[in-house]
Formats: structure tokens, sequence, C-alpha cells
């Protein structure tokens, strides 16, 4: 794998197999560095770091015959929505997709809370996907899991709507906010009829409470039953699926 100019850091992993997005290329951008930051302060690498540091691999690889299914942007110690280099390092991952893995997708995982920017949206438009954690039906749970007022949650909903590919994921909690019972499943149905999202994926695992302090998750049983309410209640493909670590130590 390319290097890049600091040793402990490590922009890029795999491509290594997954259970959900076959052989897949999993892009950091989060990934501290200790030079060739975007500023003064920061850790994030620069655009350059990484589109240099990705071009490098991509093109070996393709030249090599190795198989990639999916390429996918994340981020370990921030957001990749919170990267002030984002436009330009997915223009450039999508030109590098293009020609040298014409058939892979190209995702982007992310956590943000704010769609309110036309800047990002019309980035987060270029990729094939866009996973989006959305573990709430109702503001009161949306508060407990984010410390957000209640306002910011209906916004946060009507700015979903943008997209035409969006890939909601939803974890069940028992704690530390229960979001499986009867009302919470109902006003759940009723944002999702509202963004009408590509899918959502429903999982046992990960989420907005992943690291709280006394996390429950639901059970797989009762996953699957949500599962088939919230498919009856909206009409949207929804299914459930097991969490997976994209990042690996």
């Amino acid at each position: 794998m390319a290097k890049t100019k600091d040793a402990n850091s490590k922009i890029l992993n795999g491509p290594r197999d997954t259970k959900r997005f076959g052989r897949a290329l999993i892009v950091d951008l989060a990934s501290p560095q200790l030079g060739l930051v975007v500023e003064r302060g920061s850790s994030l690498p620069r655009a350059s770091v990484v589109v240099t540091t990705c071009a490098r691999e991509i093109i070996a690889l393709s030249k090599e015959g190795i198989k990639v299914e999916t390429i996918i942007v994340v981020g370990s110690d921030a957001d990749p929505a919170t990267h002030p280099d984002l436009r330009e390092i997915t223009e450039n991952l999508r030109a590098l997709r293009d020609k040298w893995f014409s058939r892979s997708r190209l995702l982007v995982f992310s956590k943000t809370r704010d769609m309110s920017s036309y800047e990002l949206r019309s980035t987060l438009a270029m990729y094939n996907a866009v996973h989006l954690e959305f573990d709430w039906g109702t503001a009161k749970n949306w508060t407990a899991a984010t410390g957000e007022k209640g306002p910011d949650f209906a916004k946060f909903v009507t700015d979903c709507h943008h997209f035409d590919h969006l890939v909601l994921e939803t974890a069940l909690y028992k704690a530390p906010f229960d979001n499986t019972t009867d009302a919470e499943i109902k006003a759940m149905s009723e944002k999702l009829a509202e963004i009408k999202p590509q899918e959502v994926i429903v999982m046992c695992g990960g989420g907005s409470a992943a690291d709280a302090k006394g996390v429950k998750y639901a059970t797989k049983p009762q996953r699957d039953k949500i599962v088939e309410k919230l498919a009856e209640a909206t009409g949207i493909s929804v299914h459930p699926d097991e969490f997976e670590e994209l990042l690996t130590a």
C-alpha cells in the first residue's frame, strides 16, 4: 500500500473483503496527520495528501488486476462531511474510480446532523450512495442521543429530502434510549415516509449511542419484527443486517 508522509497515518484501509460491500478500499478522511494538514492546529490531511495516496494505490491495484468492488469514504476522528476539502477529494476520487475501476461503487458514510449546506449536499450527490445514521423517530430521542434541540431534528429531516440515493442506517436500542417502542416506530415510519430514502438498513449494533455508557441493543428477533413494521408502513426497502466495522486497527 502506498505510504503517506506520516508513518503512523493510515488514510487507506484494504482492499479487504467485507460482508456488505464485497472487496472494498476504504478511505479515512480523518486519519490523523502530523504534517500537510488542512490548517494549523488540525490533524486532518490535506486534499493533496488524500488524493495522491489514493491515486498511487488505485492505479497500482488496477495494474495488478486486483478487484475492487467498492470505494468507501469514512472518517475515524471526524466526520467526512466536516472535511473542508471534501469536494476536491470527492471529485478526484470519482475521476480515479471512473478511469481505473469503472464498475466500482463510490460510497460515503456520514453521521452529520447538519445537511443545510448546499455545497455539502451537492458534494454528497456525487456518490453512488450516501449512508447516513438515522436512529430516531421523535425529537425526544434525537435530543437524548445527540444533545441537539428538537427543531434541529425537523430541519435535518427536511434537508434529507434532497437526496434520491440516501441509505439510512438505523441502530435499535433499549438503552440509553429506547427507539423500539410502538410510538417511536410509528414516528420513525412517518419520518422515513417523508424522507423517502432509497433503502433503510436496521441493525443491532453501531449507531449514534454506540459509545454511551450502559448501551443495550435490541435483540435480533425484535429487530426483524420492527423491519417488517417499517417496511409495511412506508413501502420503502427496509431490511436487517449485521453491523460491521469498516476500519481495522
